[in-house]
């Protein structure tokens, strides 16, 4: 018979988690830290890291009990089947003979492959897994049929996956039904720790310019959609001839480098600054100076934006947002209260979005209040508070 997991009263189970990176600028990086931090209230993590994350995670996390795979995420694989089997199936095989963990769950906290280690490990505990669903990786293996035949497993074995975002969720839905009937599907928002970093002041009192400030935070490629948001800013430019934009995230590189100068170049944009990536003061200071926040994130292939807490991260700060309906933004982003959702390609909506916002200085301060609102409600312990309910849900079964 299966072991009973029932969590007894006052009880912190001891859960295993698979982390897929603590190294870099990336959303995963916040991700476990805001998630791991909080759910430490109501849980006993155990951590699964990398090799290559060890020294990471002991720094980050002192006083948890850690253990090493030879990777968890694969990150350095080539984009083939064989390359990516090189290096997962030494994880899965180390994964299946740790030493016996005694926790009640495996917690994988990306999809792919990441989640695979994962139900490998739990498997081999007999013990449930779970699964965090946060954007592309959701669905990024249906690139690769081989892969795809294995890892449809993993879903129908898994005991609950928790999208980011209802976005999420619906590509995982649209692509997996089937592979899903008994398997609990329920989206758990992502958190930031924005406003709890960001005094309440930096919202209220914001003076707004004479010229728009557009700010653009995150990596620069395709996926983030920054030939979209140059051609809005033509649009902005236009009627605001002293706007400027700055760009803070890793400067692009090769052809999409090319293209996002030959932008500049044709449309003799002025003001448009690539500031490369920023440390925490400099990004503090461009996030005060701003006037709008831009990011029109594109579905690009499987590669979509899993939620997008840069739009929480500039409401802490009380700025309005323009993003793109895309992926799970519409759930860091509500569109006409914390700022403008436009299709992902239509440039001319976003640059008259900005510019309605730069003409209305009350509408920007109002929708800029409003994002600081979501950001205080969107927060990590919110974020855990759910996922403990669901923990329990899965223990109790």
């Amino acid at each position: 018979m299966p072991a009973d997991l029932s969590i007894l009263p006052g009880e912190k189970p001891r859960i295993a988690y698979l982390i897929p990176s603590l190294r870099g600028y990336r959303g995963w990086v916040s991700l476990v830290d805001g998630a791991i931090r909080s759910l430490q209230k109501f849980v006993e993590p155990v951590l699964i890291v990398s090799r290559g994350d060890e020294a990471a995670a002991e720094e980050k996390f002192p006083d948890l009990e850690r253990h090493a795979l030879p990777t968890v995420q694969a990150e350095d694989w080539n984009g083939t089947t064989p390359s990516m089997l090189r290096r997962m199936l030494p994880a899965l095989w180390t994964a299946r003979r740790l030493r016996p963990l005694r926790v009640r769950m495996v917690h994988s906290l990306e999809m792919f492959p990441a989640g695979w280690a994962g139900d490998a490990l739990a498997r081999a505990g007999g013990i449930p897994h779970v699964l965090t669903a946060i954007g592309t990786y959701t669905v990024l293996w249906r690139k690769w049929p081989a892969l795809e035949y294995f890892y449809r497993g993993v879903l129908r074995r898994a005991a609950a996956i928790y999208p980011i975002s209802h976005g999420t969720e619906a590509k995982l839905r649209d692509f997996y039904r089937s592979d899903l009937p008994s398997t609990a599907v329920h989206t758990i928002l992502c958190g930031t720790r924005a406003a709890e970093q960001v005094s309440p002041d930096a919202a209220r009192n914001r003076r707004e310019k004479t010229a728009p400030v557009v700010l653009s935070v995150g990596m620069v490629k395709p996926r983030k959609g920054y030939h979209v948001n140059l051609r809005a800013f033509t649009v902005l430019q236009k009627r605001f001839p002293e706007a400027v934009y700055r760009i803070a995230g890793p400067p692009p590189e090769g052809e999409y480098r090319q293209l996002l100068e030959g932008i500049v170049r044709r449309e003799n944009l002025v003001g448009v600054q690539f500031l490369g990536t920023v440390d925490p003061s400099q990004l503090d200071r461009l996030y005060r100076e701003a006037t709008i926040f831009l990011l029109l994130s594109q579905d690009l292939d499987l590669h979509f934006e899993g939620f997008g807490l840069v739009y929480l991260e500039a409401g802490a700060y009380g700025l309005p947002v323009v993003g793109s309906r895309s992926g799970g933004i519409p759930d860091a982003v509500i569109d006409g209260e914390t700022g403008f959702l436009v299709d992902p390609s239509d440039a001319e909506a976003a640059g008259m979005a900005m510019i309605h916002l730069a003409e209305n200085p009350v509408l920007s301060s109002q929708m800029g209040l409003a994002g600081r609102s979501r950001a205080e409600r969107l927060t990590w312990d919110r974020y855990a508070e759910e996922q403990w309910v669901e923990y329990q849900k899965v223990l109790n079964r």
